[in-house]
C-alpha cells in the first residue's frame, strides 16, 4: 500500500523541527494547528481513512522531534480524541469536526494554563530580589515579566547559554520590559550564583521521578546553585510533563551541534574536530525546590500523579514505546 503523500504543513513542520528551529512551547501550538490543517484539508471519504492520515502525519513529527514533551502531549491529546470518535462513528465530518473542536479547546487551555504558570512564579519572585535564569524560555520570560508588570522590582542575571547563545535573547526581552539584567558566560555561573534570591528556569520536559530535561548546562548550574543553598525553580506547564517516562521511556537528547563559523567549531590548521555531546541535559528532582504549573507549586515527585491522568493515545502510546529508550 503506498503512504498518503504528507500534507505541507507537516512537510514544513518536520523541517523545523528537524533543524531545532522551535523551542518546545511552540513546537508543542505548532504540532497542534499542523495536525488540525491535516484534517482540514483532508480528502479521506471515511473516518478510518482521515485516522489513517492523522497516524501517517503523527509517524512523520515523532520521528523528527525533539527532547520536547509539548508535542508529543499535544498529538497525544488530538490523537486520542479522534480514536475515540472513530471507534462511535464511521462519519468522515463528524470526526473532523471533534478534531478540530479539540484542537481549539487545547488551544485556548495552553494558554489560560501558561498565563497561570505566570501569575503563580511572579510570587515567588522576591522584592529587590537577584533572579538567575539560563537560556531562552517563553515560560520565565512570561513569569519575570508577571513579577515586573506586577510592580515588584529585581535584577536578573542571565548566561549567554551555549551553543546558541540564546539567552542573550532573554536578556534583550527583559531589558527592553526595564528590568535591570547582567549578562555572563556559562562557565562563570558558579560565580555569580551565589547572591542570587533564587534561580528560575524553563525545561523541554519534566520526567516521572521529577527530572527535568534543559537546555545543556542546567545540571551544573542547579549543581552550583545547591552547593550556595539557592533554590531552583522550574516554571512548566503540564503539557511538558512526559507521559512515555512513566513507562520507563526516555526521548534520545538531541547530539550538540555548532552554527557555520562557529570559533568552538573551527579546528587548528592541519586538524579537524567535531561537537562531542548533547544539547540538552537532565537535572535531577534532588536539585529541584519545586515546580510551577498552573496546578500550583508542586514537589517534584508529585508529577507523576498528575500524568497519569493525561490523555493518551493508544496508537501514539506503542510508537513512543517503540522508538524510545528503555530505562535500565
Amino acid at each position: 500500500m503506498t503512504a498518503p503523500r504528507q500534507h505541507p504543513a507537516v512537510v514544513n513542520l518536520v523541517r523545523r523541527l528537524t533543524a531545532l528551529e522551535l523551542h518546545a512551547a511552540r513546537s508543542g501550538r505548532e504540532v497542534g494547528q499542523a495536525l488540525a490543517q491535516v484534517a482540514a484539508d483532508s480528502a479521506a471519504s471515511t473516518a478510518m481513512g482521515l485516522l489513517d492520515e492523522l497516524y501517517a502525519a503523527a509517524d512523520a513529527l515523532v520521528t523528527a522531534m525533539p527532547a520536547y514533551a509539548p508535542p508529543r502531549n499535544v498529538l497525544h491529546r488530538l490523537l486520542a480524541a479522534a480514536e475515540r470518535t472513530a471507534a462511535n462513528s464511521t462519519d468522515v465530518e463528524t470526526l473532523r469536526g471533534a478534531l478540530e473542536g479539540e484542537a481549539r479547546r487545547l488551544a485556548a487551555q495552553a494558554q489560560a494554563a501558561r498565563e497561570q504558570v505566570a501569575r503563580t512564579g511572579a510570587a515567588l519572585i522576591p522584592e529587590n530580589g537577584l533572579v538567575v535564569t539560563w537560556t531562552l524560555s517563553e515560560t520565565v520570560r512570561r513569569t519575570l515579566a508577571e513579577a515586573w508588570r506586577a510592580g515588584k522590582r529585581f535584577r536578573a542575571r542571565v548566561t549567554e547559554s551555549r551553543p546558541n547563545q540564546d539567552g542573550l535573547e532573554t536578556a534583550g526581552e527583559l531589558a527592553a520590559l526595564g528590568v535591570p539584567v547582567e549578562v555572563t558566560i556559562d562557565a562563570a555561573l558558579q560565580f555569580v550564583t551565589p547572591r542570587a534570591s533564587l534561580m528560575l528556569l524553563g525545561a523541554e520536559a519534566i520526567e516521572a521521578d521529577g527530572s527535568v530535561v534543559c537546555k545543556v548546562g542546567t545540571y551544573p548550574a542547579a549543581l552550583a546553585a545547591r552547593r550556595h543553598g539557592v533554590r531552583v525553580y522550574v516554571a512548566a506547564d503540564t503539557l511538558k510533563f512526559d507521559t512515555a517516562s512513566m513507562q520507563g521511556r526516555r526521548p534520545p537528547l538531541d547530539a550538540l551541534r555548532f552554527q557555520p563559523g562557529d570559533r568552538t567549531a573551527q579546528a587548528p590548521a592541519g586538524g579537524s574536530t567535531r561537537p562531542a555531546g548533547h544539547l540538552f541535559d537532565r537535572t535531577p528532582a534532588a536539585l529541584l525546590a519545586g515546580i510551577v504549573t498552573e496546578r500550583g507549586v508542586l514537589a517534584p515527585q508529585a508529577c507523576a500523579d498528575i500524568m497519569l491522568a493525561l490523555p493518551a493515545s493508544d496508537w501514539l502510546t506503542r510508537r513512543v514505546a517503540a522508538a524510545f529508550i528503555q530505562e535500565a
